[in-house]
């Protein structure tokens, strides 16, 4: 192709003595490094341009360089106010192009932090501004001005794009795996400094092996190569996904720019989790039924008030509700309403078994707990209770248990197990969920009930994650409980017969949790801000959590809408002294501090 103008990148004018080669050495190099195509695109795009084009130079890029990517969240870019868009470096020239086409169909008003070798896009000059975001004493002085018009830009109110990696992605042996260079605080300081609303972009796919071969061998030779990938590129249909915006008061607990750093880099590597293969709403094979028809409140009040005395576990002083237990040969018409109810609740929440009643087989041998609405005459909530030494003890032993159908137990946990209840099937009603006093009054029964038995030490069950919460949330969440909650004794003591295998947090991205999420309110902020404040972690997971429970395993259900089972052991011993007060009342708490006082004084 015959060029009108000057090259975009003159091979001759990178090899020393370039002009003496023989031009056909030159044309060919050029074919073989990437360079003819960037060249002839370069060259379209111009010629575009002066024909009087309305489209902008990073969409003619895309365009005439074969750049194809499907788009999600476009609209978290917000139209207006001072925007830094984050994003993963995962290729090279081609993730510049394709961030500018993204990010200029919501604002004009943008500029891109490039490097020097971006420079030489000539059609990339009116959007850029050249910053070495490597980082270090040096790099900060030569790039003062770059720093200030950054700064300049953003307190404008205008929108910036950066890649805080500052360079393509590169094999890690560590990890296995093509990963981003480390982000660069100096990035995190500017967003600070400005207060400006930052929304993470996530860019699909990796460059090529040769390219991975010479940053291993000879990385300051990465950027002659960085031109071949586009050929690559142009063969590959990309993904590119944006995440909800981050406010300034989102992330203005980070104290530190590293902190700061992490924490973008986490909300931006979220994005790329997948959503595992489908999991039905209900049993294979069956279609959701319509639920089957509850009994008269009056006929549930009669069997409420035949209970003995002794099932009232606790009976709330402020509101009309009070909690019972009892096991099932007593309440034929309320363990039909608890399941009838379960279904219902599980059903909000993309879980349930699809039938018209939730009840199993293990319903007719468990104690179920019942938080009555004495006003209404209803259920309000229920939980189901498992005395493991009876269940044990009794002809179908192990195979009793509830979780037993989930997660193969071994011995030794077994004998600990035996000590504790097993809690489950645990729901609220729809109508009161939104009673901060539910839950209280649910756990209050559940004290209650312990204060009969003092002969229970542990309480143990799962907590359901539903595929209500996007793929990384769940991620999320299992990856901070696998790192930071597992038992440190029995961690292996229980296998899930069907392990979440497509879930979890790569290692690179579980690296950045001791930063980017600190603690359990960390991680239900960051959850909120991805489910785009309509949850955060499942309130039943924060109350274990808060009571000092630890993870033992976790597990995947598909015959109850996919969810993740996060199997959880409390030791009663180690609740902290205001939750066990709270729950099991003042007086037990002084039965059980006169009980440890003999001990902590020895």
């Amino acid at each position: 192709m015959n060029f009108k103008r000057p090259k975009m990148i003159d091979l001759r004018d990178q090899i020393k003595g370039g002009h003496k080669l023989p031009q056909a050495f030159i044309a060919w190099g050029e074919k073989r490094l990437g360079l003819h195509a960037l060249n002839v695109a370069h060259e379209r795009i111009d010629d575009d341009l002066d024909a009087g084009s309305s489209d902008n130079f990073f969409r003619l890029a895309c365009k005439h360089l074969h750049l194809h990517y499907d788009l999600q969240g476009l609209e978290h870019i917000p139209a207006e106010g001072a925007c830094v868009i984050v994003a993963n470096h995962p290729h090279g020239m081609s993730d510049g192009l394709m961030f500018g086409d993204v990010v200029m169909r919501v604002r004009s008003d943008v500029r891109i932090v490039v490097n020097e070798f971006l420079h030489c896009v000539r059609g990339m000059r009116p959007y850029e501004i050249t910053v070495d975001v490597y980082g270090g004493e040096a790099a900060k002085r030569a790039n003062m001005a770059g720093m200030r018009e950054i700064l300049r830009w953003l307190r404008a109110g205008h929108c910036i794009m950066v890649f805080p990696s500052g360079s393509a992605a590169t094999f890690s042996w560590q990890d296995k795996r093509v990963i981003d260079d480390p982000w660069q605080e100096n990035i995190a300081s500017l967003i600070r400094k400005t207060g400006a609303t930052v929304v993470p972009m996530h860019i699909s796919g990796r460059t090529g092996i040769f390219f991975q071969a010479v940053s291993m061998v000879a990385r300051p030779l990465r950027p002659n190569f960085l031109p071949r990938e586009i050929l690559r590129d142009m063969r590959t249909h990309h993904s590119i996904s944006l995440g909800p915006a981050i406010p300034p008061a989102a992330y203005a607990s980070k104290e530190t720019d590293s902190a700061l750093s992490d924490y973008f880099r986490l909300r931006s590597m979220l994005l790329r989790y997948e959503d595992e293969a489908a999991a039905p709403a209900a049993a294979p094979g069956a279609a959701q039924q319509p639920l089957a028809e509850s009994p008269t409140a009056e006929a549930l009040q009669a069997e409420i008030n035949k209970l003995p005395e002794e099932c009232l576990c606790h009976k709330s002083n402020v509101t009309p509700l009070c909690v019972y237990a009892t096991e099932a040969e007593r309440i034929p018409l309320l363990l039909r309403e608890i399941g009838i109810q379960r279904e219902r609740t599980f059903r909000n929440v993309g879980e349930g078994t699809g039938t018209p009643c939730d009840l199993d087989e293990y319903d007719s041998h468990y104690v179920h707990l019942i938080m009555w609405d004495t006003e209404a005459k209803r259920i309000a909530g229920a939980y189901r209770i498992g005395r493991t030494d009876q269940i044990l003890a009794a002809k179908s032993g192990i195979k009793g248990l509830y979780n037993a159908a989930f997660f193969r137990f071994s011995k030794k946990l077994q004998r600990v197990l035996a000590h504790g209840l097993e809690m489950g099937r645990a729901f609220i009603t729809p109508e009161y969920q939104r009673l901060a006093a539910s839950l209280d009054t649910l756990w209050k029964g559940i004290g209650g009930y312990l204060n009969k038995h003092p002969e229970y030490r542990y309480l143990y069950g799962t907590v359901s994650i539903s595929r209500e919460y996007t793929p990384a949330s769940r991620s999320l969440i299992l990856s901070y409980l696998r790192t930071r909650c597992m038992h440190p004794e029995l961690t292996h003591e229980a296998r899930a017969y069907y392990p979440p295998s497509k879930l979890g947090l790569f290692s690179e991205d579980e690296r950045l949790l001791d930063s980017a999420v600190p603690d359990i309110k960390a991680l239900n902020a960051t959850v909120s801000e991805i489910e785009n404040g309509q949850r955060g972690i499942p309130v039943l997971l924060k109350q274990y959590l808060r009571l000092g429970g630890q993870m033992l395993a976790f597990g995947i259900d598909d015959s109850f809408g996919g969810t993740l089972d996060c199997l959880v052991l409390m030791n009663l011993d180690d609740t902290p002294d205001a939750q066990r007060r709270r729950y099991r009342g003042k007086e037990y708490c002084e039965a059980f501090a006169a009980a440890q006082a003999p001990h902590s004084s020895r």
